[in-house]
């Protein structure tokens, strides 16, 4: 299976899966359904494979993407970002409002 996503990124995902298995061929209509029942098997197992794989895409992989630091190698204090104001740090840098 090949897909590709794109918005504001580009994602492709190819996934495989390889199966085998065997069946005793009597007659074309045994055949018939003993094959589909494999078939069956076999994408039913797949797709629960890639619906597992997809739940775990934002707790794993994706955050595997991630930086794990910022460039400055510091936390960002998410539980306290009242302390960041970005006016509050132009107006002091350029000495504004004294």
């Amino acid at each position: 299976v090949g897909a590709h996503y794109f918005e504001e990124g580009n994602v492709q995902l190819d996934a495989k899966h390889e199966c085998g298995d065997s069946t005793l061929f009597q007659s074309p209509d045994d055949s018939a359904i003993s094959i589909s029942n494999i078939l069956r098997h076999h994408e039913t197992e797949y797709l629960a494979s890639l619906e597992v794989s997809y739940s775990n895409l934002p707790d794993n992989t994706f955050k595997d993407l991630r930086r794990k630091l910022p460039v400055t190698r510091t936390l960002f204090p998410w539980h306290n970002t009242s302390q960041f104001s970005l006016t509050r740090e132009i107006t002091k840098e350029l000495g504004i409002g004294k």
